[in-house]
């Protein structure tokens, strides 16, 4: 295996706390990380949209773009890349994604499978996620529920985690105190049972 940077690849519906554990992971990792999430890659390409484009198109235009996924695949395929690059160039890297979709796990797998990369499930119940997405206010109502049944469906994890059972610093310390002790299996396993 190349000298890789270690990738700490949260996945979970919104508002499971994958944010909240990267931000404690981020003061007590020993080491220095970079946040990579796929909501700021995905706002990143809005604001891209209206610094090159902001005379021939509108906000409307940029919101229709992105409510009808027109470029959504290219945008998280280029995220994936991002965290393959990253780690490949030795940086370490905390990755907060939600793989709703099985093309993107592959990608991910495909991409990552050869680096130091631990793929950690990060739960919470449905209850608990739909109470935090009305508290919080900027998510759309039943987006976590939406994508409840797709995140986990086609993964083995090296380890997870659940927001509800465990508070958001009992979880970070749980997967620091993982990672500094064991090797990362899942996505190379992914690979054979998936045939990628």
């Amino acid at each position: 295996m190349m000298n890789t940077g270690t990738v700490i690849f949260l996945n979970g519906t919104s508002s499971a706390g994958k944010t909240s554990i990267s931000n404690e992971l981020m003061q007590i990792l020993n080491e220095d990380f970079i946040y990579l999430s796929v909501d700021n890659a995905i706002a990143g390409v809005n604001d891209m949209l209206t610094s090159m484009f902001g005379k021939q198109i509108t906000r409307d235009e940029i919101r229709t773009i992105e409510h009808e996924e027109m470029i959504e695949n290219p945008v998280i395929s280029l995220f994936h890349h991002y965290i393959m690059a990253f780690s490949r160039i030795g940086k370490n890297v905390i990755v907060d994604h939600v793989l709703i979709d099985q093309l993107w796990l592959e990608e991910c797998i495909k991409l990552l499978h050869n680096t130091q990369t631990f793929y950690i499930g990060v739960h919470c119940p449905l209850e608990e996620l739909e109470r935090r997405e009305r508290e919080r206010g900027d998510r759309p109502i039943g987006l976590a529920k939406a994508q409840f049944e797709m995140v986990h469906k086609h993964s083995r994890y090296d380890f997870e985690v659940n927001t509800s059972d465990n508070l958001i610093t009992e979880c970070a310390n749980m997967i620091k105190d993982f990672i500094i002790t064991n090797q990362p299996n899942a996505l190379k396993e992914l690979k054979v049972k998936m045939n990628l």
